[in-house]
C-alpha cells in the first residue's frame, strides 16, 4: 500500500512541475515595479533608484580642497554641487522616474542642471538604462516655482526632448551600481565644435559620485569638463529642524528684541540658513558639517559641527560639536543659542 501511495504522490508532482513552468513564462508584468517577475535586474533595479532618491552634496569635498595641505592644483578644484533627485509619478514615461535639479556655490538660484531621467531594465541583460531627457521649458519646473508641484506630477514625452545615444547603462559592481555611456555614442554640436559626452557616475548607499567631460569627435582632444576625470563626490545628506534665537540682555532674562526663529530646514553637508539679529541689525547664519578628517590616521578623527557666522566675515563666532551624525546639537551663549534635531 506505501508503495503505490508514493508513486501516486510523485506522478502528482511530476504532472505540476510542468504547470508551475508554463506558470513561470508566462508570468504578468507586476503593476508596480512594471517588470516581469523573471526579469533578472528587478532587484537592482529597485535598489538603485532607492538609493539615487534624495539629496546629495559636494561640501566635503570643497572643505578638503580648500585646505592647505591639500594635494591637488588649483584648476582641479572642484564647484560646490547641491544635487536633488526627486522621484515623481510619471506613468507615461515609465515606474521609476526622477526630476533632477542642481544647484552651484551653495546658492539655490545659481540652477545648473535640470533633468527627467526614467530608469529601466535591460531584460535578460544584466544592466539597468538611464534614460535622460531634458525639459524644453524647464524654468517653470523649477523648485522654487509656483507651478513646480503642479506641473511636474503631470509631464509626459511632449514637454521633454533628448539626445539619440546618450543612455547610461548601470551595472552592479560589489556594494556600488557604476554607469556610463556608450563609447562616442552621445554626440551634438556642429562642425569643428562636435564632440561626444563621458558621462559616468557611481551610485551608493550614501553616496553619489558623478563626472561629465567632453571630447571632439575630430581628434578626440578634451573640450571641457574635469582636467583629471576626478568626480564631484557627493554625499546623501540628512536633514536637521534648527531653531535659533537671540537675546537682547542674556539668554535668562527676557527683552524687548529677543528673537526666535523656528522650523529652518538645515542639512548637514554644508547647508545653510540665515537669520537677522535685530539687537544690532546684523546677518548671520547657522551651518551644519559632517566631517570625515582624510589626512591623518588618527582614533576618533570625524567630526560633526554647527556653527554660527556672522554674513561676509571669515571667522565663526560660535561652533558646536558633536559625535558624526549626532541626532542633536546645540550651542548657548549669553547673547545667542541654536539647537538642530535630525528629521530622521
Amino acid at each position: 500500500m506505501t508503495t503505490v501511495h508514493l508513486k501516486k504522490v510523485g506522478f502528482i508532482v511530476c504532472l505540476l512541475i510542468p504547470q508551475l513552468f508554463l506558470l513561470a513564462k508566462t508570468s504578468k508584468v507586476d503593476a508596480t515595479t512594471g517588470l516581469e517577475a523573471a526579469d533578472p535586474n528587478v532587484r537592482d533595479l529597485q535598489l538603485l533608484t532607492k538609493w539615487f532618491e534624495g539629496a546629495f552634496d559636494n561640501d566635503e569635498q570643497i572643505w578638503v580642497e580648500g585646505r592647505s595641505d591639500w594635494w591637488g592644483t588649483a584648476d582641479e578644484k572642484h564647484d560646490q554641487i547641491h544635487a536633488v533627485h526627486k522621484r515623481i509619478k510619471a506613468d507615461s514615461i515609465g515606474p521609476y522616474v526622477f526630476y533632477i535639479e542642481e544647484y552651484v556655490n551653495n546658492d539655490p538660484e545659481q540652477v545648473g542642471r535640470q533633468r527627467i531621467v526614467s530608469f529601466h531594465s535591460e531584460g535578460e541583460t544584466p544592466g539597468i538604462r538611464m534614460k535622460i531627457y531634458f525639459l524644453k521649458d524647464a524654468k517653470k519646473y523649477l523648485l522654487a516655482s509656483e507651478t513646480h508641484a503642479q506641473l511636474i506630477q503631470n509631464v509626459s514625452l511632449t514637454s521633454l526632448f533628448g539626445l539619440d545615444g546618450c543612455d547610461v547603462i548601470f551595472q552592479r559592481v560589489g556594494d556600488q551600481y557604476h554607469g556610463s555611456m556608450a563609447e562616442k555614442a552621445c554626440q551634438f554640436g556642429e562642425g569643428d565644435k562636435r564632440r561626444y559626452s563621458v558621462h559616468d557616475m557611481i551610485v551608493s548607499e550614501k553616496q553619489y559620485w558623478r563626472v561629465d567631460r567632453t571630447f571632439l569627435t575630430s581628434d578626440d582632444s578634451f573640450y571641457k569638463g574635469h582636467p583629471n576625470a576626478e568626480p564631484h563626490k557627493m554625499r546623501k545628506v540628512n536633514f536637521y529642524n534648527c531653531e535659533v534665537s537671540f537675546y537682547e540682555k542674556a539668554y535668562y532674562l527676557p527683552g524687548e528684541k529677543d528673537k526666535k526663529y523656528k522650523n529652518l530646514r538645515v542639512h548637514d553637508q554644508g547647508g545653510t540658513a540665515y537669520v537677522e539679529n535685530p539687537v544690532d541689525g546684523k546677518t548671520y547664519f547657522i551651518q551644519l558639517r559632517n566631517k570625515e578628517y582624510p589626512f591623518y590616521a588618527l582614533e576618533d578623527a570625524d567630526f560633526f559641527f554647527l556653527r554660527l557666522k556672522e554674513k561676509g566675515q571669515q571667522e565663526s563666532v560660535a561652533l558646536g560639536f558633536a559625535e558624526p551624525k549626532a541626532k542633536t546639537i546645540g550651542f548657548q551663549m549669553n547673547w545667542a543659542s541654536a539647537i538642530c534635531e535630525c528629521e530622521k
